[in-house]
């Protein structure tokens, strides 16, 4: 193995260019000076170098025997354990169980990829593939086994966004409605008026209810599948969303339980009793839910407008009440950054989606674009 070397560009910059263990070339980075370049590839050819003396052949070991050693040492939660277990089983396996590490090239994963849109997975379930074999390689670089992750910031090609359900206010009111009990328009009235995901509405504990100052603190959520209760919401992040008028009111007049909520926490006190149960205490799940109630009252709501034909209000997932709440907020003029906090975003670009539903300030737009008023001119005359 000779030293790392440097190749000029076509822009005039030098990339600085090394054999990996498997005497493949790989690239050390681009640099405006060739000195810096051929620093940066001796430097990446020395690592190299270091690691094959540890064990020159470690980067002959299978995909499938590497990943059976890194995946006891992941630390995820368990519903992503579980999800990433039926990718591997199904997806990676297939095609890198017996492929040695050192022979993963960048070409060979983007043909993997795009063989997976072939095959019918949708492209963000092929990204999720692809995530998961490049963490696997990059563990494998951590460990020395190669000297680079082949699967790295691959761009790969989106499918267009799902589209985005909004109810309008008559459209909730219809669905509302064919709600039986007043629990269940309690239900449906607290996700379309805090934007709460269905877990974190499941995991809400009363000692998280502040009723004098109108507000609910997002820490717990309930992992129906799992069956236990999270510390934090998705993102990690808690936050405190207010409350309307009414809501206060008639979470107020509920009987509040005594003690604890019943549920095995992954981590942390249990905060006391939850706000929203089943009959018998239980945490109340989306499933059973979204089948024995909400799909019947989205299927017979309709909407009347006096002068035309009634309109069924449509495919309306729970989930879309949230989707609700931010179009309500942004035509109301909140502005967007406030309502991704509401939300719980960490980033901002998961909030511009909703960015189209603000109104158009029409008043304020004209005024800008008004010209001053000119005098009028008289006819030339001859």
């Amino acid at each position: 193995m000779g030293l790392g070397w440097a190749e000029k560009l076509p822009s005039g910059n030098w990339r600085g260019v090394y054999r990996d263990s498997a005497g493949k070339q790989r690239s050390a980075g681009t640099f405006p000076h060739k000195a810096k370049a051929l620093r940066a590839a001796g430097a990446r050819e020395e690592e190299v170098r270091r690691s094959m003396r540890r064990d020159p052949e470690a980067y002959k070991r299978p995909w499938g025997e590497w990943c059976e050693e890194w995946w006891s040492t992941r630390t995820v939660e368990e519903s992503t354990l579980r999800n990433d277990a039926a990718r591997r089983r199904n997806h990676l396996e297939p095609r890198w169980a017996e492929v040695a590490l050192g022979a993963i090239t960048r070409q060979d994963v983007k043909a993997w990829a795009a063989q997976l849109r072939r095959d019918g997975l949708g492209p963000e379930s092929v990204k999720r593939c692809v995530h998961l074999l490049s963490a696997s390689l990059v563990a494998a670089v951590d460990a020395e086994l190669i000297s680079a992750n082949p699967a790295a910031r691959l761009k790969l090609p989106g499918g267009p966004p799902a589209p985005e359900r909004y109810l309008t206010r008559e459209e909730y009111a219809a669905v509302r409605a064919q709600l039986a009990t007043t629990d269940d328009q309690l239900v449906a009235d607290l996700l379309v008026n805090t934007g709460l995901r269905w877990s974190e509405l499941a995991g809400l504990h009363w000692s998280r209810v502040d009723l004098v100052r109108g507000v609910v603190r997002v820490v717990e959520t309930y992992d129906e599948t799992a069956k236990v209760m999270k510390a934090y919401p998705k993102g990690r992040r808690t936050r405190e969303v207010p409350l309307t008028a009414d809501l206060r009111e008639r979470l107020g007049e509920l009987e509040r339980r005594q003690g604890l909520c019943g549920v095995e926490h992954a981590s942390g006190r249990c905060a006391g009793a939850l706000v929203i149960t089943t009959e018998e205490g239980r945490p109340l799940r989306n499933s059973n839910w979204s089948y024995r109630v909400w799909v019947p009252a989205v299927e017979h709501a309709v909407v009347e407008v006096e002068g035309e034909e009634p309109a069924a209000v449509g495919h309306v997932r729970i989930h879309d009440l949230r989707h609700t709440y931010a179009s309500w907020l942004l035509q109301r003029g909140i502005p967007l950054a406030e309502v991704g906090r509401l939300l719980g975003h960490v980033s901002s670009q998961t909030t511009q989606r909703y960015a189209h539903l603000a109104e158009t300030p029409v008043d304020a737009v004209l005024s800008a674009l008004a010209a001053p008023r000119l005098p009028h001119a008289e006819p030339a005359t001859t």
